[in-house]
């Protein structure tokens, strides 16, 4: 990355502190304050030692005592008001940001989420975001307080011994020298360290999520294997990081070390040729314990502020995504519609860079369906069925000519009111933490019981959930785990019957399902299309008979169109696989 992208990174961080501006700032204003208090400790020593003791003057005693103690307290109080002030702050930053990606990922078209691992994206939202509270309230408020506190002690110093002051800041250029030469280096192993935990956190969202897998194929000493050789490799990463950053602190600590030994030497005979006394010796020695331990704080904070810095990179990454699918301007709301769907010409290809090279997914498919239709989709695997209706609920936009409902092309109606009009019942049938009825209300949140009720015995559904120990209100586990594959797939359908669409899509929604419930819902279906434009795609070929007209894609192309009667007589591919499949079945 160039120093002008790094520089955009900071700029946008620094934007992103903007609305919490004054707080910060008084935050920033307590710590220069409460470090402002210390400065006069180290002068409290020397009137001690210089003046109280030896004259023994009792009165200056317990005055040195009492501004000390004074001191002390207020610098406890200001140091507790702005601790909570700043963690308040950059808390509530980290949340925003975490918000901010979390409602920014809802627009994000769905090409990113077929290349992306879902591992990283939460890595991003969980661990990225929380190096916003590192440089807010860790790097910039500090390195506000030890600027100060550096500046002000050496000026200070100078003014008290301006020989002493020069000797002790020799070493400084050294401090300098030291971070520049690591600098580079540091950069490099912190992104390297970032990215490959992002490999390890998404191989292991991955494995988690799918432990019936593992388990059916005995495979789980290899994935430990795997996962140990992650881990073990981002140890050797982490291990490069901690290093250098543990050769900077100790180089730096060496430094501050030859410079406090460069003051005594040099004050020491200072005070044997009566040249400076002891107590401005003391105090201008605990005013040096107040200058290097910032100066090696600068060194550490170098450290954090990579790793921070690397993670904000990959947080504006991911906010810097624009969706392939969105409004365009002045889009139209469509409140009512009968159902019509045409497709005109159109080409898709899941990577549009590759439109000149690897064959299209989809290439001129023209096809019109009235409203109220029943269509069937089939084809062999991969010949596009699913990215057809993909493009009909507009998940993806097409390389090449249009797609339209009611006359209107998609790409003009707002996606809130084309996707009303649309319910999708997957192949795979994906079910959220919580209970039978919170799956079923998603799509309408405001459904009543009743409905519920009534959408739950279409889909074949009702029974099984009142044998369930809680009916309605059992908890499903994550993704349904807590249910088979059946009774998620008629709660999918369900919860798609309940928003009462005019546009029904069934993406094999029945695969999962025994004979005897697939047949049940394969009538419930066709009662419920009546009024409908209803779109399923099948594999089982004895389930489209009943379809008004029959699509029939093969390597991405509408290759036939017609009823069951109609492509059985023509003896094309679609004869073809329904004669494959009763054979296998006879």
């Amino acid at each position: 990355m160039n120093s002008s992208d790094r520089r955009g990174t900071i700029v946008r961080t620094l934007a992103l502190c903007r609305p919490f501006a004054g707080r910060l700032g008084l935050g920033a204003a307590l710590m220069v304050l409460a470090t402002a208090l210390a400065l006069p400790t180290p002068w409290l020593f020397k009137l001690l030692l210089d003046e109280a003791l030896p004259h023994q003057d009792v009165k200056l005693l317990l005055v040195l005592v009492g501004v000390s103690l004074l001191l002390l307290t207020t610098r406890g109080l200001l140091t507790l008001f702005r601790n909570r002030l700043l963690q308040k702050v950059t808390m509530r930053l980290v949340c925003d940001l975490r918000i901010r990606l979390f409602a920014h990922l809802q627009t994000v078209s769905l090409r990113y989420y077929d290349s992306a691992q879902t591992g990283e994206t939460v890595s991003r939202i969980c661990q990225d975001t929380g190096e916003l509270y590192n440089l807010t309230n860790g790097i910039l408020i500090n390195l506000i307080a030890d600027t100060v506190m550096v500046v002000a002690v050496l000026g200070f110093l100078f003014l008290i011994e301006w020989q002493l002051a020069l000797a002790a800041c020799l070493v400084l250029p050294l401090f300098l020298f030291n971070y520049l030469h690591h600098r580079q280096k540091m950069q490099g192993e912190s992104r390297t360290h970032r990215q490959h935990w992002d490999i390890v956190v998404g191989f292991l969202h991955e494995k988690v999520a799918n432990p019936r897998v593992i388990k059916a194929f005995g495979r789980e000493a290899d994935e430990v294997s795997a996962f140990a050789s992650g881990i073990n490799e981002d140890y050797f990463n982490y291990s490069r990081v901690v290093m250098r950053n543990t050769l900077l602190s100790v180089v730096a600590e060496t430094l501050a070390a030859v410079g406090g030994a460069i003051v005594l030497g040099y004050g020491g005979w200072l005070v044997l040729q009566e040249r400076m006394a002891v107590g401005t010796l003391v105090a201008f020695n605990a005013y040096l314990a107040l200058v290097f331990p910032p100066i090696v704080r600068f060194v550490d904070m170098a450290g954090i502020f990579h790793r921070a810095f690397t993670g904000m990179e990959n947080v504006f990454k991911l906010l810097d995504l624009t969706p392939d699918v969105m409004d365009a301007p002045g889009a139209q709301s469509l409140d009512q519609i009968k159902g019509e769907v045409r497709f005109e010409g159109v080409d898709f290809n899941y990577d549009p860079r590759s439109r000149n090279g690897r064959p299209a997914t989809l290439s001129e498919v023209t096809f019109t369906v009235p409203p109220g239709q029943a269509v069937a989709i089939v084809g062999p695997s991969g010949s596009g069925k699913s990215t057809l209706v993909g493009l009909l609920a507009r998940f993806y936009e097409p390389t090449a000519g249009r797609v339209l409902l009611d006359g209107h092309d998609l790409r003009d109606v707002s996606l809130a009111s084309l996707r009303r009009h649309i319910a999708l019942v997957p192949q795979e049938s994906i079910l959220f933490s919580g209970t039978i009825e919170d799956n079923l209300r998603y799509g309408r949140p405001a459904a009543t019981r009743e409905e519920i009720v009534a959408a739950a015995k279409i889909a074949n559904a009702h029974d099984f959930i009142l044998q369930l120990g809680d009916g309605y209100s059992t908890v499903v586990g994550e993704r349904g785990a807590q249910l088979s594959g059946g009774q998620r797939q008629r709660i999918a359908i369900a919860r798609a019957l309940l928003t009462n669409p005019r546009i029904l899509i069934f993406d094999e929604a029945t695969s999962a399902l025994d004979a005897a419930s697939e047949q049940l819902i394969q009538a419930s279906m066709r009662e419920i299309a009546r009024g409908r434009t209803v779109f399923s795609i099948a594999h089982r070929l004895a389930t489209v008979r009943h379809a008004d007209q029959i699509l029939v894609l093969d390597a991405g192309r509408l290759v036939e169109q017609g009823s069951h009667e109609e492509l059985q007589q023509r003896g094309g591919l679609y004869a073809h696989l329904h004669a494959l499949q009763f054979r296998d079945h006879a």
